[in-house]
Parts: C-alpha cells; sequence; structure tokens
C-alpha cells in the first residue's frame, strides 16, 4: 500500500508535535476504532479504554513513527493487537481467578491444634492400648526394634507381631482421626 502525500504530511506534522494535526487523526478515527474494538472486547469501556491507550502511545512515541501503509490501516492494526493483548490479559486473569476460588473449594478446614496437644493426644491414644499390644508399639516405633528381635525378646511368633502392631495402627487411626 502506498501513503499519500497528504498522509505522509499529517505523519511528519504530528512527529514534529503539531497537536492539530494529531486531533484531526483523533477526531477522524476516534468513534471507528472504539466500534471495531467493541467488537472484538464485547465490552463498549474496555474498548473505548484500549483506543484512548492507543492514541497516547501514539503521541509519546510520535518521534518514532514510521508508518509505510494508510494512517488509518495502522491505527486499526494497533488496535487490534492492543485488543488481542487485552484478551489474553483477561484469559490469564480468569485461568487465576478460577484456581484461587478451586483452590479455597478444596481446602479442608483444619482445626488448630497445638504441637503439645497434639503429643498430648497421640500419647493419651498410645497409653489406651491393650499392654501386649502398646509394648509391641512401643518397641517397634520408638526403640526401633525389627518384628524378630521383638519377637525373640518377647518369646512370641513374628506373626503375633505383625498382627500386634496392625492392631495397634487400626486402633491408633480411629482415635486420632477426630484430630
Amino acid at each position: 500500500m502506498i501513503v499519500r502525500d497528504s498522509e505522509r504530511a499529517i505523519m511528519d506534522a504530528i512527529r514534529e508535535g503539531n497537536t492539530l494535526a494529531f486531533q484531526q487523526v483523533f477526531n477522524a478515527n476516534f468513534q471507528a476504532l472504539c466500534q471495531y474494538g467493541f467488537t472484538i472486547l464485547r465490552d463498549p469501556d474496555e474498548a473505548q479504554d484500549i483506543v484512548q491507550a492507543m492514541f497516547l502511545k501514539l503521541w509519546e512515541k510520535r518521534n518514532e513513527l514510521d508508518i509505510k501503509q494508510s494512517v488509518r490501516s495502522y491505527l486499526f492494526r494497533a488496535v487490534y493487537h492492543q485488543c488481542m493483548n487485552h484478551l489474553e490479559h483477561r484469559s490469564v486473569k480468569e485461568k487465576h481467578k478460577v484456581y484461587h476460588t478451586y483452590e479455597k473449594q478444596t481446602e479442608t478446614q483444619q482445626p488448630e491444634i497445638f504441637p503439645l496437644e497434639l503429643e498430648d493426644n497421640i500419647t493419651a491414644a498410645i497409653n489406651g492400648l491393650p499392654e501386649q499390644c502398646r509394648l509391641i508399639f512401643m518397641m517397634s516405633r520408638y526403640d526401633e526394634m525389627r518384628y524378630a528381635e521383638i519377637a525373640d525378646k518377647l518369646k512370641i511368633s513374628i506373626n503375633t507381631v505383625e498382627n500386634q502392631i496392625s492392631k495397634a495402627l487400626k486402633i491408633l487411626r480411629l482415635k486420632l482421626k477426630e484430630i
């Protein structure tokens, strides 16, 4: 596309800081650009914000302007790209919002329990075990003895040790479930 001399003159004037030339381009294109932005964003306020921001950026970077097509097509393309960036940003924000909503829904309300209270509850649960079951559990978990060592020391079978440990764990799970 060839840039007409009149458009080149307008862009040169804008580059030089001519506010009247800029105002002329703004007035000639603002409404059409807002309508175009609306067709992409489906929000008139966002579309208007995008167009205004694009014109502001155009004015701020006027010294760097190097438009090789018609001014109007340049402006429409700039609005298009700004709208696409805005939609992508909106999508990221929505995903973030959905993620945090999901996180809040899946959080389980844990009662606040202090470490000493937790330790007291565990100790009470262990002390509530039947005597042989408690002894075998303590030897296994606190003394870090292997099942064979426990069986040897207590003169019982390894199978009995396994059964007693299993029994202790089931009882403890039930008692500590509410914590």
